[in-house]
């Protein structure tokens, strides 16, 4: 039963019992007024500064800037002294009603250490990684460059194989130590993404060519496509979306054993959409659920080729650096679509690509649906009326539905069926869709009758757009070379017929390669091993361009670059970074210190020759005899 006869005493009751709640708190709780003064603390506040809550009722006590205009509440971490040493005090602080404010603190010193400690873990890390693939990409450099200068010399068809192997090898150890040192990048929040106009069709067509090889040795068909809505350029990073690109085609690719893969880029929305489609085994949904971790590995993929684990991976974290995201639907048994998608800039760059087959029929004849559903998105892009024949025994109805002057892309295997095609006017223009290793089949002198000229899978939209409109037989294909037997062309035919180069390599097989690659390439070549030693040529003698590796001793290549721009003519001297580590710091420190391009090795001669012409117009050689 209440008692009303002592209110007072009740009330006193009640205060009692929320100062002992107030005091209870670990939090440091401090009241002040609208004066900014002290009016009241917690005993939590009283054991990390001391004292008797007189002590500090009526004292000034202000440690953070005054409330915004809004008057929200506001948060910071702040240095204070206090009875157990310095300390880092994190005040969450609240505007009162009537005036005034309430501060809830809490020591945060050990967690800005132990976030400082990460962070410092994550850094080392991060810098270990990179010192040690630098060091791991240095020689395997080596050996591809090496392997490359040999591969153009006189082997027996045993070697050429072997030689091949060693190649592949190679090429997959230095994807993998890109993809560990991109990780750990991406964990320290260290991956610098280079944002540029980029032409997506060229990203696109470049990955399907970079596995088109790979797809032929397996008897897959390869194909892609980009819808006609996407704009020419866009803003991204064209490296890191060939990067994620490669990673899942490539990955389509090793674990598809019949039918193909088809590479599309199609606009949804505000966004673009890269998507992989292939007719492989298909993932489970077991295995759907951990697919983009590190060192997962589907089913499919324990069964085939040895790797990390990193593609998928990596994938996944740089789509997310980039703003984007990924995806796949998977049925066992039918094949899978990976997918990445990424918010669309740059639309003001330029407008969609023209439709240069406005008006043209066009009949893809295949018993390959990957290839027909390729095809016939590149010709839709670029505005044919398309319609597709799945057996041999629809080509003639479908043609005759096309109705009119028909463009026919016909499948090898069924080649010698065009013939038959070809109606008595003469209407029909009729393309063969050959692989990469059978397009010399559809020369002159072999082609089979009605065929009046070949496309390479996997179609480009540009060749494609050029042989449909073209009419009458195609010239043949050039001869494939019998093999590496041929001679290499002589050097005064390069490219860079007449250079004066200097090439600053610390590294001798590296230099050796570099040095044999610019002869080959027509240059005549002068090499250094240390950044000083370069700056003294440059000081003695005239050079066209200085090629500089950017780690050697005495000077490295940055250091050179500095130097050499102040020598006396130097600030007109074509200067090309050349590192076995190429990071985008890396490539806005050369530039910055003076350096007009920046080149990864092992050297690419066709990279190499087309940023030396580019850099060394006429006007620019030296005129050395």
């Amino acid at each position: 039963m209440r008692d009303e006869s002592h209110p007072g005493q009740s009330s006193a009751s009640a205060e009692a019992g929320l100062r002992a709640v107030f005091d209870a708190m670990d939090a440091l709780v401090m009241v002040r007024d609208a004066s900014g003064r002290v009016s009241d603390v917690n005993a939590g506040f009283l054991k990390a500064f001391g004292g008797e809550p007189q002590d500090w009722i009526g004292r000034w006590f202000d440690v953070a800037p005054e409330f915004g205009e809004d008057g929200a509440g506001r948060r910071y971490d702040v240095a204070m002294s206090t009875r157990s040493g310095a300390a880092f005090i994190e005040w969450a602080e609240t505007p009162l009603p009537g005036g005034g404010s309430v501060s809830v603190g809490r020591d945060v010193t050990e967690e800005r250490r132990s976030r400082a400690a990460l962070s410092e873990a994550a850094s080392g890390k991060s810098v270990f990684f990179a010192a040690v693939t630098h060091e791991l990409r240095t020689p395997l450099s080596g050996t591809l460059g090496s392997a490359r200068l040999l591969k153009q010399t006189p082997l027996a068809p045993d070697q050429a194989a072997y030689l091949d192997a060693i190649m592949s090898s190679g090429e997959h150890a230095l994807s993998l130590i890109d993809d560990i040192l991109d990780l750990s990048r991406l964990e320290a929040g260290k991956l610098e993404l280079r944002r540029e106009p980029t032409d997506l069709r060229a990203v696109v067509e470049e990955v399907g060519e970079l596995l088109a090889t790979r797809a032929a040795e397996k008897r897959l068909s390869l194909a892609h496509a980009v819808d006609a809505d996407l704009p020419p350029l866009i803003t991204a990073d064209p490296a890191r979306l060939k990067q994620v690109l490669f990673n899942l085609a490539g990955n389509a690719v090793k674990f598809t054993e019949t039918g193909g893969v088809l590479i599309r880029a199609e606009r949804v929305g505000d966004h673009v959409r890269l998507s992989v489609k292939d007719t492989g085994p298909g993932i489970s949904r077991a295995d759907r659920a951990s697919l983009f971790q590190r060192f997962e590995r589907g089913a499919a993929e324990q069964s085939a080729a040895p790797g990390a684990g990193l593609g998928l991976a990596m994938v996944k974290r740089l789509a997310e650096a980039m703003g984007g995201e990924v995806g796949l639907t998977s049925t066992p048994g039918e094949g899978a679509l990976f997918w990445f998608a990424f918010p669309l800039e740059g639309e003001d760059a330029g407008e969609p690509a023209g439709r240069p087959l406005a008006g043209c029929r066009l009949v893809v004849a295949s018993p390959c649906p990957i290839q027909r559903e390729g095809v016939r998105l590149q010709a839709e892009a670029l505005g044919a009326s398309v319609k597709c024949a799945r057996e041999v025994g629809e080509i003639a109805g479908v043609i005759a539905a096309a109705g009119g002057d028909v463009v026919v892309v016909l499948d090898e295997v069924w080649a010698d069926r065009a013939g038959g095609l070809v109606n008595p006017e003469g209407a029909l223009h009729v393309l063969a869709l050959a692989q990469p290793r059978t397009k010399d089949l559809f020369s002159q002198a072999r082609r089979p009758p009605g065929i009046d000229g070949w496309l390479v899978a996997p179609v480009r939209a540009r060749s494609l757009a050029e042989h449909a409109t073209r009419r009458g037989p195609q010239p043949a294909p050039p001869e494939t070379q019998a093999g590496p037997e041929a001679a290499p062309a002589p050097a005064q035919a390069g490219p860079l017929d007449g250079l004066n180069l200097l090439l600053a390599e610390d590294d001798p097989v590296n230099g050796l390669i570099g040095e044999r690659v610019l002869a080959r390439l027509g240059a005549r070549v002068t090499r250094v091993g240390d950044g000083q030693a370069a700056v003294d040529a440059v000081r003695a003698g005239a050079f066209d361009a200085v090629l500089l590796d950017l780690r050697m001793p005495r000077l490295d290549g940055r250091g050179a670059a500095r130097a050499i721009r102040a020598l006396p003519g130097g600030e007109t001297l074509a200067l090309i970074a050349l590192t076995a580590n190429a990071t985008e710091a890396d490539r806005a420190a050369c530039l910055a210190a003076g350096m007009d391009d920046f080149l990864s090795k092992p050297l690419d001669p066709e990279k190499l020759a087309g940023a030396l012409a580019r850099l060394c117009k006429g006007e620019k050689r030296a005129r050395v005899g």
